[in-house]
């Protein structure tokens, strides 16, 4: 018997061509990839990337695209929430819901409540993709504090199942919903690369000179303040390049001054927003990725970082931790002198310990990836919460097959 893989309706903000949405599409375009043959990922969407006010070139709008990993509706602004997803369930079945927000009006909030009116019988499961990490929830602080303790004296989201990216993340949202029970623990999938890809970048580095990156959202909960600050504090040469779509306009602008005002032996300059295929290139091209964010629930970012061989100083509000190797160097953001000596350790380094970090880097990246049990725990995931639907419609399945061989036989 053949059975069919399982089929989710995947509703996320922002998915490829754009990425001005950060690691949630990376992790969904991963996932997509990894466990075809298991799990169709069909995803909804908005037409356009992040900030943007026109469609991406190139698409259907408000049907489905075909693509090697499964479909994809690009729905346009009036479509997009329930209006498309009505639509969409109304021409098929899916076998569970997947929402990868808590806090989106249109991609989860408004959904929940139609699925939960329409389609009792369809299970929901929910990533919250990191917005209950302390880090989120200080931005918006007093609305989402609002519907948070709204959602718990009502009872909402009691019917639904959690999908938890790291152990870290669980007790977030255990935080939140204490009473939640059906959480499921499975990590985000990556892919290693090509490590011939860097080679030529690596070739570059010359002693004496000390160039970071930062490649991330510019938005509050990302911390590019807190690192020029922390920048202003040192007595060496740095050079500082910024990659990024700018989210916040007003944070920005309180960033730029801070640059502005930077010692003369400090530099940092804007480069723009990077395409996904970008990003691991560009990191190969400097010495270190230095990134304090507030929260990541997992920070693709840092994984795109490591398996361009770049070392990674960051905080320690992420599922990542400080390796011996010097890999990764998490620190607490009130360490200020932590940092400083942290950076002036990557700086002093000689070419050959800038290569030879290198070579760890690139090698704990691919362990990383080799060993990750990421296919198989999302694919249980995927199962569990489709559970009984599932199950009944496989044991009818096979009822059928067996019923029609014997009819089959007989004649």
């Amino acid at each position: 018997m053949t059975i069919n893989p399982l089929k989710v309706l995947c509703s996320i903000d922002y998915f490829l061509p754009g990425f001005a949405g950060g690691g949630p599409i990376t992790t969904i375009a991963n996932m997509r990839e990894l466990l075809v043959g298991g799990v169709e990922l069909a995803i909804f969407t908005r037409d356009r990337d992040l900030g943007a006010t026109a469609a991406y070139g190139g698409i259907v709008v408000d049907a489905w695209t075909k693509t090697d990993q499964g479909r994809i509706f690009y729905a346009s602004p009036d479509m997009f929430g329930v209006p498309g997803l009505k639509k969409i369930t109304e021409q098929e079945r899916f076998d569970l819901l997947y929402l990868n927000s808590f806090f989106s009006p249109h991609s989860s909030i408004k959904p929940y409540f139609w699925a939960r009116r329409n389609h009792k019988g369809l299970p929901i499961l929910l990533a919250p993709r990191g917005e209950f990490s302390t880090g989120a929830l200080s931005q918006k602080r007093m609305k989402k504090k609002t519907y948070l303790t709204v959602a718990r004296n009502l009872g909402l989201y009691d019917d639904i199942q959690w999908h938890a990216s790291t152990a870290i993340e669980k007790e977030d949202i255990l935080r939140q919903f204490p009473t939640a029970t059906a959480i499921h623990l499975a990590e985000d999938p990556v892919k290693a690369g090509n490590d011939q890809l860097w080679r030529k970048e690596l070739q570059s580095i010359q002693d004496g000179t000390f160039n970071i990156v930062f490649i991330s959202r510019i938005s509050p909960i990302k911390n590019l303040d807190g690192l020029v600050r922390i920048l202003a504090t040192l007595s060496f040469r740095v050079h500082l390049d910024i990659y990024g779509p700018i989210e916040d306009q007003g944070y920005w602008r309180k960033c730029a001054e801070l640059i502005e005002n930077l010692p003369s032996h400090l530099s940092a300059k804007y480069k723009g927003p990077l395409a996904p295929e970008a990003v691991s290139p560009t990191f190969a091209a400097y010495d270190l990725f230095a990134f304090p964010t507030l929260g990541e629930n997992f920070g693709h970012v840092v994984f795109e970082a490591l398996r361009a061989s770049t070392p990674v100083l960051m905080s320690d509000r992420t599922p990542w931790k400080t390796q011996s190797t010097g890999v990764i160097s998490a620190l607490p953001l009130s360490d200020i002198d932590g940092w400083r000596a942290a950076l002036e350790r990557a700086a002093t380094r000689t070419t050959e310990e800038k290569l030879k970090l290198r070579d760890a880097t690139r090698f704990y990246a691919a362990n990383y990836a080799r060993n990750s049990d990421a296919i198989c725990s999302n694919l249980s995931m995927f199962d569990a919460v489709a559970g009984q639907k599932r199950r009944s419609e496989i044991n009818a399945n096979t009822v059928s097959t067996k019923n029609l061989k014997e009819r089959e036989t007989r004649r």
